[in-house]
């Protein structure tokens, strides 16, 4: 018999349903677990930006695919996010298999990475982090939309957890081994053009001596031939969002101490209001500002 607690229990937002109605997984659905591994975690609506026309079948979906295991999800405390009761996604359990296979990587290496960011989310160190994934994650939805309303191809990206790479070279007699982080990495194209670059969301949170020691990582980088050897391409921009006039001007400043190139800053309000290809970037060594191509 099927009483009100159980119907309330069935349609919990916390409790997953013992019997849940079985999903046949789509291409879609595929991808959206891929995305949700690759960025992290994704707000509901920033999933809908990417996948979907609509809201209702946006929340519907995501609810299965919850429902199924293939995702979980949380709701974080409203004060924090100015009222927000949207859900929280990261990828479940039952999503690990179907990542693995979509992106071709080992079952183990995504397995332990969500153990971890599980563990995170558990004792709550990941808000730590929180503001700058999903940034990140606007950033790049935002770019995506932007390249393709320009018509260009978008044939690479490379999220955050997959852009580690080490180096090696030799400065002033002796050997320099490091390792660079980026936040991001893409390659797009068009009318036969690639264009290359890493990418850096700064949310004011690093110092200026933090903020040198990465941008001498990506000249160190440059410089080992590194980049070139992975990727077959000679040169490279990085494109570094920031919060605010103010900020930008201290990145600049901080990051013309060391180099005169390859650097260029807007601001992610800029960035994210869909004004990526709109002359609002400034370039290390250079006065004025640019348009991105």
């Amino acid at each position: 018999m099927i009483t009100d607690k159980t119907k309330k229990r069935q349609s919990s937002k916390y409790i997953r349903p013992k019997n849940p109605v079985p999903l046949v997984m789509t291409d879609r659905d595929r991808s959206m677990l891929s995305r949700v591994w690759q960025d992290r975690m994704l707000f509901t609506s920033q999933i809908y930006r990417i996948f979907f026309s609509g809201k209702a079948r946006a929340k519907a979906r995501l609810r299965q695919l919850w429902e199924n295991g293939y995702l979980d999800r949380y709701f974080l405390p409203t004060l924090m996010f100015h009222g927000s009761t949207e859900a929280l996604y990261i990828l479940g359990n039952n999503g690990v298999d179907v990542v693995s296979a979509m992106m071709g990587i080992e079952r183990m290496e995504i397995a332990r990475g969500l153990s971890h960011l599980k563990r995170k989310v558990r004792n709550h160190s990941f808000l730590l982090s929180l503001d700058h994934i999903l940034s990140l994650a606007d950033f790049r939805i935002a770019f995506e939309e932007a390249i393709a309303a320009r018509g260009m191809s978008l044939e690479i990206w490379v999220p955050e957890r997959m852009c580690e790479d080490s180096y090696s070279l030799w400065r002033r007699g002796e050997r320099v081994i490091g390792k660079l982080r980026p936040d991001g990495y893409c390659r797009c194209s068009q009318d036969g053009k690639i264009y290359s670059s890493f990418i850096e969301v700064d949310l004011g949170t690093m110092s200026n001596k933090a903020i040198a020691h990465k941008v001498q990582r990506y000249l160190d980088y440059s410089d080992s031939g590194r980049y070139h050897q992975a990727s077959g391409m000679k040169y490279f921009r990085v494109l570094v969002a920031t919060v605010g006039t103010q900020r930008l001007a201290n990145l600049k400043v901080t990051t013309e101490v060391l180099t005169d190139r390859i650097f260029w800053f807007a601001t992610l309000e800029d960035v994210l209001q869909g004004r990526l290809f709109e002359p609002v970037w400034q370039q290390a060594g250079k006065d004025g500002t640019y348009p991105l191509l």
